[in-house]
Formats: C-alpha cells, sequence, structure tokens
C-alpha cells in the first residue's frame, strides 16, 4: 500500500516532482490534483501542468479532477472499489446525458461496471415507466422497488471481484429478449472495436447487443485508444458514442467519423449551474 503521508519538502524541481508523481501511479491507478498537491506540497495548479505533460507523454490520461494510470497491458482490470472511485465526475456526467436519452414504456438492457452504476442512479431519479433488464447486482440494488421500475434479472454466478452475474443461464434468457435499447460500458474502446476483460462478460454484451434495437456506449475519455484482450463488437455495431469532456478534440474528431451519434457530456456541476 502506498504511503499516504504527504512528503516534508516545500519544493521540488519540475523533473523530481514529476518523478514523485510517477512513483505514486506505480501503485495507484487513480489520483485527484487535490491530493497530490497536499502529498507535494505545491499549488493545485502547479500538479495540473506537471500531469497535463505527463499526459502528453502517454504516462497518465487526465480527468476532469486528476488523472488515472495509462494501462499497460490488455488483461489489467482495476479492482471494483477502485473503478467506482476513479473519474467520478465523468461518469456522472455520463450517466446524466444517458438518461436523456429514455422514453416512458421503452424496455432497455443495462450492462455492468461503475459507469453503469452512475446511470443506475440517473434511471432511479426520472419519473418515466421503463421495463430494465440487467445483470448487474449493484444496478438491480438501485433500481428494485422504484415504482415506475420493471426490474428483470436474468440469473447467472456472480463473477468473483464484480457484480455481474454471468453465464449460459443469462446469455440464453437474453436471446429471447427484443429490447428498444442497451446501454454498454467496457474497459477499452479503439477506432476497430469495443473490447473487455472478460470472456464471459463479453459473450453475455454480445447477446445484449444483439437484443437491443440501439447499442449506446458509455465510456469515460481514458478508456480510448486502448484495447484488452476479447473483442465484444466492431465500433460499427455502436448506435452511439457517450464520453466526457476529457477526450482530446483530435479524437473527437476520429470517433465522431465511425459512428452515428457522439455525445460529449458536460459536466453536472456546469449543468446545474447553467439551469440555476
Amino acid at each position: 500500500m502506498a504511503d499516504t503521508n504527504p512528503i516534508q519538502m516545500d519544493d521540488f524541481l519540475p523533473a523530481e516532482r514529476r518523478e514523485k508523481i510517477m512513483e505514486w501511479f506505480a501503485t495507484n491507478q487513480v489520483a485527484s490534483s487535490q491530493e497530490l498537491a497536499k502529498r507535494l506540497n505545491t499549488s493545485i495548479s502547479t500538479i495540473r501542468r506537471d500531469l497535463d505533460y505527463l499526459a502528453s507523454q502517454g504516462i497518465v490520461r487526465r480527468t476532469h479532477g486528476g488523472a488515472v494510470r495509462v494501462r499497460r497491458n490488455t488483461t489489467y482490470e482495476p479492482l471494483v472499489e477502485e473503478a467506482r472511485q476513479t473519474s467520478v465526475e465523468e461518469k456522472r456526467a455520463i450517466a446524466a446525458a444517458a438518461a436523456k436519452l429514455l422514453q416512458p414504456e421503452q424496455s432497455i438492457l443495462i450492462d455492468s461496471r461503475s459507469t453503469l452504476h452512475q446511470f443506475a442512479h440517473a434511471v432511479a431519479d426520472l419519473a418515466i415507466p421503463l421495463t430494465v433488464v440487467t445483470n448487474d447486482v449493484h444496478v438491480a440494488y438501485i433500481l428494485a422497488n422504484k415504482p415506475h421500475i420493471k426490474l428483470v434479472v436474468p440469473g447467472g454466478i456472480c463473477r468473483h471481484g464484480a457484480y455481474s452475474l454471468l453465464g449460459e443461464t443469462g446469455i440464453n434468457f437474453v436471446r429471447e429478449l427484443r429490447c428498444d435499447h442497451f446501454f454498454l460500458s467496457s474497459q477499452a474502446v479503439d477506432t476497430e472495436c469495443v473490447s473487455d476483460t472478460s470472456l464471459e462478460l463479453v459473450q453475455l454484451q454480445k447477446a445484449m447487443i444483439g437484443a437491443a434495437a440501439e447499442t449506446t456506449l458509455l465510456v469515460d475519455s481514458s478508456k480510448f485508444g486502448s484495447r484488452t484482450i476479447y473483442r465484444t463488437a466492431p465500433i460499427e455495431s455502436v448506435t452511439r458514442i457517450i464520453t466526457d469532456e476529457g477526450l482530446d478534440p483530435e479524437e473527437r474528431a476520429k470517433y465522431s467519423q465511425l459512428v452515428p451519434q457522439f455525445v460529449i457530456a458536460p459536466y453536472v456541476d456546469e449543468l446545474q449551474e447553467e439551469t440555476e
């Protein structure tokens, strides 16, 4: 476990300070600018410049409040709680934008992972009647006993260290469905395909894509330009991608050419400010 005590030095040369930041990311997936500024006894603006520099070197990816480490292999998957604490503002923004797509009486499939947990909270706050099918027990927990939600949870075996129910039982059930919309999340997306780290999860995701009239991919900006071991679907099979403002403008332009709709979700606090 990384040392949580602040480093008691007022000044570092830029190269020394960046090395200390890289040491943090060697054992941690995510850091906020505020956290790093406290550890290094420097200003948040200085840390932001350092993170911008490290991002330009491909060492980290910038997020709204800090940065995440760039994955180094195709089988890397963050721990569940680590994922739930990563890019929280970005995931909330994506979830809020996705919830605006929903219409009364639709049937929707909701995938697993932390971005979809945020989406489930957004769905729970709606007042329109929906039928929701999900293989994620945490999503189901959020939506259970909501008067406007008819909740369907396919059977399966809970994946160790995660919230997803997997296996042939769920896949066979989903293959019999015809739903309006599938909200998909993923560990990685590049210009060729969406990919993930669990073969069983990918098999269920493929069945869900086949069961839905349209598929919307909900991924934060740190997932772009990377690939994991199992191919979920070609990028052309996705109707829409919703991501956050952290995606580089060049990347935005590239992916906008590959899917019918490409949405950049404004941060939730900015939306609130506009409506106040």
